[in-house]
């Protein structure tokens, strides 16, 4: 609207502009006809008439003049001084006396300019000498009325303004339409759903805009299914090699707990806490890359008619947890509602949930520290899952950024420079997809709490019936 509002203005301008000039154009020229036309007869009555002018002038030269009442003045002069004997008469036009020629001859009329008043004069010689040999007559300039200005005028703006309204309806609306077509095509090029082609049958340089938006839109598609097809790819390819890492690792992880309880040199039983430590890492990352693969591959974590045990997917976490946390000295506690607490929540992507917060609890707490994870049953059907921590914490200004894909606290990275926030970022990913709010808050003098809370299934029963 705005192109269309500056653009009409614009026409509205040129038509007014143009009928003005065209109103003054044709003003002068009719003026111009119409005096050029005057001096021709002015010339011609002058010649006429002037022997008889002549006559009456010379019985009271000093007197004499003849003419009519806001019309043609005629004045007599002598042909030796080119002065007349009537003090009111104006001087003599000697530009226009020097074309006369011999006595009866024709009259010279002269026209003169507009910017100079317009009107004219003409002038004949009646005889060869005496006061009254050369007789002037002076033709005034003749103003229009002022009642034929004003219809000129409303004329030339009516004329105008029609000219402006179709020159709107016919050049600007089309245009302002193009150029808003090419603006929506333009601001969805890309999108899949939305676009719709620019081109149009006109051969013309917006018709070649939307051709070139159109090209960029095709090309914009391929590359992105090109992507997309790559991504899906290496999320298939990841999700299968996670899945073939899980195996191992569950035996490694076994194989370095064994070797961990019968050995008795304190350096051999840090070595086997450190390769522990890494190896739980190594199995959280890779259940972790798969569920962000299937999460993004379509998997709803909220589907499951049946309901997961929240209680029964606390302690198996707390179970493969508790190694790693004996071996870094952390005491692991936890309880749990003595009944079922069945969520609306994938069975995978529950346990990973809840373990992706306990194991962050465990592998960044101090020595001697202490953890605990406490589930609780809340009114109205809800419950709360608690995981808190006396460990480092984290700074108050970076409590809010928990959860973001990449982000980790300073100290998180000064005690351990691997990771890469992936881990509460799928806790937040699967906590928002199932409804539960996820919060963090510092604990007092130090460590970390993590709530989750969110809305049971209907459906209860005793645990272990």
């Amino acid at each position: 609207m705005k192109l269309l509002r500056s653009l009409s203005i614009r026409v509205l301008l040129v038509s007014v502009l143009s009928g003005g000039v065209g109103l003054t154009s044709a003003a002068l020229s009719a003026r111009y006809a119409s005096e050029r036309m005057a001096t021709k007869v002015m010339g011609s009555w002058l010649r006429r008439s002037s022997a008889r002018h002549r006559e009456r002038c010379e019985a009271q030269p000093e007197q004499w003049s003849a003419g009519l009442l806001d019309g043609p003045q005629i004045f007599a002069y002598d042909a030796g001084t080119l002065a007349s004997a009537n003090g009111a008469a104006p001087p003599l036009d000697r530009a226009l006396h020097a074309r006369l020629g011999a006595v009866d001859g024709p009259a010279v009329a002269d026209f003169r300019a507009l910017l100079l008043g317009g009107g004219g004069l003409a002038q004949i010689r009646a005889a060869e000498s005496g006061p009254c040999a050369v007789l002037q007559a002076v033709w005034p300039a003749r103003s229009p009325e002022s009642g034929v200005l004003l219809v000129g005028l409303a004329g030339v703006l009516g004329a105008a303004l029609a000219a402006a309204a179709l020159g709107v309806f016919l050049v600007v609306r089309p245009l302002s339409d193009r150029v808003r077509r090419l603006h929506g095509a333009a601001a969805r090029v890309g999108d899949p759903r939305g676009y719709t082609p620019a081109r149009r049958a006109d051969d013309d340089e917006l018709d070649r805009v939307g051709a070139a938006l159109d090209r960029a839109h095709a090309r914009i598609r391929e590359d992105a299914a090109r992507l997309e097809r790559r991504r899906r790819d290496l999320e298939l390819h990841l999700s299968d090699v996670a899945h073939d890492l899980r195996t191992p690792l569950a035996s490694l992880q076994l194989a370095i707990e064994q070797a961990a309880d019968v050995a008795r040199d304190p350096a051999q039983v840090e070595l086997f806490a450190g390769a522990l430590r890494d190896c739980v890492y190594l199995a959280g990352l890779v259940s972790n890359l798969r569920l962000a693969a299937e999460l993004e591959e379509g998997l709803d974590p909220a589907a499951n008619e049946g309901g997961t045990d929240l209680s029964d997917a606390v302690e198996r976490v707390v179970a493969r947890l508790a190694a790693l946390a004996r071996r870094r000295g952390i005491a692991l506690a936890h309880a749990v509602p003595d009944e079922a607490v069945l969520i609306r929540c994938h069975p995978v992507a529950c346990e990973q949930a809840v373990g992706n917060v306990v194991e962050n609890a465990v592998s960044y707490g101090d020595r001697g520290g202490h953890v605990a994870v406490v589930l609780k049953l809340e009114p109205e059907g809800g419950f709360c899952l608690t995981v808190a921590d006396d460990g480092p914490g984290v700074l108050p200004a970076e409590i809010p950024r928990l959860g973001e894909r990449t982000f980790r606290s300073d100290e998180a990275r000064r005690r351990d420079p691997r990771g890469s926030g992936l881990g509460l970022a799928i806790t937040g990913e699967v906590c928002r997809r199932c409804g539960f709010e996820l919060s963090f808050s510092a604990e007092a003098p130090r460590g970390l709490r993590v709530m989750m809370r969110g809305a049971r299934k209907e459906a209860s029963r005793a645990r272990g019936a």
